[in-house]
């Protein structure tokens, strides 16, 4: 059904990727949705680790199983998001897998969901994707001074000039700039090692503090910025 969902016209993309570490069965997964539609959506998003290729005997005699659900992240009611049009919202999720498991044969997949039921009593599925667990990045033990991977400047900075944000490597990235009222002014989509933020677009920024929020493959960090 996922693949099917895939394969179709839908009113949001899904971005999905992540970060594994196979000798402490521990990882990340990164899932960002995009909301490609005229109008504002509310779903909800699931995510489940797969395992195919199992071997035992089930009630109706089957005796090889795929697909089965080894476990929701975090569970499975999932989390609920809300996207405007043309925004995107990306969910961090951490997991844990079995040592038990045929890693070569598990998946992360993940869906975003209509959460009214239909007539028929489903609910409508927009979009899905999945990913074969070894196929995430390799996730690195990092020191306590590589936790600080994401340098901002000028902070302060002047209100007609531009804040460069500069990671120590290119990526798919997303960050958010938001106002001290929690609105949003500024999201910045890209996977280059820098980004720009010109404080002149638009209608212009005004002084005052500004906060960010980097989402990354590897970290997800926050700060403020002074605008004099």
């Amino acid at each position: 059904m996922i693949v099917n969902r895939m394969n179709q016209p839908a009113p949001v993309m899904i971005n999905l990727d992540g970060e594994y570490s196979p000798n402490s069965n521990t990882g990340t997964i990164y899932a960002t949705f995009r909301n490609d539609s005229s109008a504002t959506i509310t779903g909800r998003v699931i995510f489940v680790i797969t395992e195919d290729s199992l071997f035992y005997p089930a009630p109706n005699g089957v005796i090889w199983h795929c697909n089965v659900p080894r476990d929701y992240i975090p569970d499975d009611s999932g989390v609920v998001v809300t996207i405007n049009p043309g925004d995107s919202v990306t969910v961090t999720m951490p997991f844990i897998t079995h040592p038990t498991w045929n890693k070569t044969h598990c998946k992360i997949k993940t869906w975003i969901q209509n959460d009214q039921m239909q007539p028929d009593t489903t609910k409508e599925i927009w979009q899905g994707a999945m990913v074969n667990l070894l196929e995430l990045g390799i996730e690195d033990n990092f020191s306590p001074t590589h936790k600080e991977v994401l340098k901002v400047s000028p902070n302060p900075c002047l209100r007609n000039g531009t804040v460069q944000f500069n990671l120590p490597y290119a990526a798919f990235y997303e960050i958010s700039i938001y106002d001290c009222s929690g609105k949003r002014v500024k999201k910045i989509i890209n996977n280059a090692k820098h980004a720009i933020w010109n404080l002149n677009e638009g209608y212009g920024v005004n002084p005052g503090v500004y906060f960010y929020r980097v989402v990354s493959k590897k970290f997800v960090k926050t700060g403020k910025i002074v605008i004099e």
